[in-house]
């Protein structure tokens, strides 16, 4: 991909890294706030894989709001109107070498009229996207832009060397991404600001070499062509003596012939290390945007697991809540045996290593929520509602009747999951040892669970 550090740079001056790391920073709070909260407030715990979810839709959608608008004090405004102001400049900002001239660059699209005529949207778009490919190396060899002016763009270097290799530079990228053709003209004179705006003598002169121009070359007056004569990564052809409309005398133009790659002397550009600062900006830029990148996908790939794992790992392992027994006849003098059936279970079948079993003081919390005490809930409805309330996937729910001196009790296991209910034991004792009755059914359903029921 030809100058891929061209679209770094875009990215960069567009604030998306910036945006991308805050919004990674910001979804991060956002999930430790709602991990905290979600509890608090008693929502469904499919709240935190939601506001995940929407979390990972939103980001694309900031970052394509970040590359359009740009924040400023007044407001949201698009990137593009904001462009020329970042190079806004005054007297003393101008680039000058030490005479106080500046080397002045006209770059301008061929046959533009022709374009617009043929494919008006087209048109446009090209000459927004050479304005935006111009940038970066306009800062890159320390210059200025100044403005647009139709289909060209006037800028300024502090000399003729940096002018020079800037339009090689943006010649040779051009001619690899574009079809269309540009032409250049160079002038070094004096230019003054006033008002934010350039003035002199040779802010006509240039526009007039520039008309001059060959389609993909350079033009450039014999004060650039002296200055730029001892380098060897520069060559220039004369074009003789021309006459420019709106001047007396005549001029000696020259044309600077195109290599087919160019390859700039940075050393002999004299660069200060403040002017070199923007070229370095991009690979510091570039790194932190791959490293912010990196940072916002590990964040979510983390987050994605922890929250949509969950209920994987419940189906990996078996959790189980053992219901109060249904005393079936209400017999008012044995309604102890639903919580004595329930907790002598939960004991047993704690000793199982492959079974979660869930706590009876959180099992009756929970029904207390499912069913407050002025309502009636049928006992299997009420089981399945209380079972989904904990997100557990076994329920073991029991029943007796008591008839005389004899006590029949029924257990069956209920995936609440899929509904299946599954009959354990029904065993028939005499009323006479309770608690050795509460042990036998506890050792029987555990041997059950442990040798069959849990095995797949």
């Amino acid at each position: 991909m030809p100058n891929i550090n061209s679209y770094i740079q875009e990215l960069n001056r567009r604030k998306v890294f910036k945006s991308a790391g805050l919004y990674a920073f910001s979804s991060f709070i956002i999930m430790q706030v709602a991990t905290l909260i979600v509890p608090a407030l008693r929502l469904p715990e499919w709240t935190n894989t939601l506001i995940l979810v929407l979390l990972v839709l939103g980001f694309p959608i900031a970052m394509v709001f970040a590359w359009i608008y740009d924040r400023s004090p007044e407001g949201l405004i698009k990137t593009d109107h904001m462009e020329p102001n970042q190079h806004t400049i005054n007297e003393d900002g101008l680039p000058k070498d030490t005479n106080g001239n500046s080397a002045i660059v006209v770059i301008d699209i061929v046959d533009y009229t022709k374009l617009i005529n043929q494919d008006e949207k087209k048109a446009i778009d090209i000459l927004h996207y050479k304005h935006k490919i111009i940038l970066p190396f306009i800062e890159k060899y320390g210059g200025c832009l100044i403005k647009r002016i139709g289909d060209g763009t006037l800028c300024v270097f502090s000399d003729s060397a940096k002018a020079v290799c800037f339009s090689l530079e943006i010649l040779q990228m051009w001619k690899e991404i574009s079809p269309t053709k540009l032409k250049v003209g160079i002038h070094l004179d004096n230019a003054v600001i006033v008002e934010g705006d350039i003035f002199g003598k040779g802010i006509n002169f240039i526009f007039k070499i520039n008309d001059l121009a060959k389609s993909g070359g350079i033009c450039i007056s014999k004060v650039v062509s002296d200055a730029v004569q001892s380098r060897p990564d520069i060559h220039t052809t004369s074009m003789g003596a021309m006459t420019l409309e709106g001047f007396t005398e005549t001029f000696e133009l020259f044309s600077v012939i195109i290599p087919e790659k160019f390859v700039s002397m940075d050393a002999d550009l004299n660069m200060s290390s403040v002017q070199q600062m923007p070229e370095n900006k991009v690979n510091y830029s570039s790194l932190m945007g791959w490293i912010g990148g990196i940072l916002v996908t590990i964040f979510l790939l983390f987050q994605g697991i922890q929250y949509f794992s969950k209920p994987h790992l419940i189906r990996m392992t078996n959790s189980i809540a053992v219901f109060p027994f249904d005393n079936i006849l209400n017999t008012n003098d044995y309604e102890w045996l639903s919580d004595g059936f329930a907790r002598t279970l939960t004991f047993k079948l704690s000793e199982i290593e492959k079974l979660n079993v869930i706590d009876q003081l959180q099992i009756l919390k929970t029904i207390e929520k499912v069913q407050p005490q002025e309502a009636g809930i049928a006992y299997d409805v009420l089981a399945r509602k209380t079972g989904e309330q904990m997100n557990i996937n076994l329920l073991l729910l029991g029943s007796y009747q008591i008839y005389e001196k004899q006590i029949q009790i029924t257990t069956q296991l209920l995936n609440v999951e899929t509904g299946i209910v599954k009959p354990l034991i029904m065993e028939t004792y005499p009323l006479s040892e309770p608690l050795k009755m509460q042990a036998d059914v506890a050792n029987k359903i555990t041997t059950l669970l442990n040798n069959n029921t849990l095995k797949n």
